[in-house]
């Protein structure tokens, strides 16, 4: 009787072990499963990197090459309308160059030296404005690389009195240095550039020697 006594209570020490393992397995795996969804749930999502977008390619212009220029005319007068007496400009005389290119076009340089960096900045803003678009517009520098004025380029499309009539563009070119204002006129582009190179190099008084 004892021997039997003990075997069942061997039997019973083994289900007992055996059920405490199980417990604690499916206690372990709860624990597991639990940390992994939490984990899962409290994963913040990383936020979606755009690609940079391209920098906007800036405007190129072609300039022609070797061009040269004469000097045609010189003309001048004031601001002023020729009826208006009580004119504000009335003491304010332009200068104007009309310049023959080797290729056959004509061009006009307008040279104003206003009274005031004001009164010429207010001139460079009307030229901006009456343009149908502007094509460049940058800081103009000294010889020491400090901004005294601006500088732009203005397209416009004029009608050609001609017959029958014609819409042509006009490119200007015009520019503002404190208290002086410059214009550059014609149908090329590429004559405008390069007569504004040329001047780049040799300077405004180098047109009188343009003969």
């Amino acid at each position: 009787m004892n021997v039997a006594r003990e075997t069942r209570q061997r039997k019973t020490r083994r289900v007992r072990f055996v059920i405490g393992l199980s417990v604690l397995g499916m206690a372990s795996f709860s624990v597991t499963a639990k940390q992994q969804i939490v984990g899962f749930i409290g994963a913040k999502p990383q936020a979606k990197q755009e690609a940079p977008a391209p920098a906007r390619p800036q405007a190129t212009f072609s300039t022609a090459q070797n061009t040269t220029f004469k000097l045609r005319r010189i003309s001048d007068g004031t601001l002023c309308p020729m009826k208006e007496l009580n004119c504000s400009d009335k003491d304010v005389w332009f200068k104007r160059f009309t310049l023959l290119a080797s290729d056959g076009n004509t061009l006009y340089l307008t040279s104003i030296p206003f009274p005031s960096i004001e009164r010429s900045k207010e001139k460079f803003e009307s030229s901006v404005k009456e343009a149908d678009e502007i094509l460049r517009l940058s800081s103009e520098l000294n010889n020491k690389g400090e901004p005294v004025g601006e500088r732009a380029i203005g397209l416009s499309q004029e009608t050609k009195d001609v017959s029958p009539p014609s819409v042509v563009s006009h490119y200007k070119l015009f520019w503002m240095c404190n208290a002086h204002y410059w214009e550059i006129s014609g149908e090329h582009l590429e004559d405008v550039l390069a007569l504004e190179e040329r001047l780049k190099e040799q300077g405004i008084n180098a047109v009188w020697g343009w003969r």
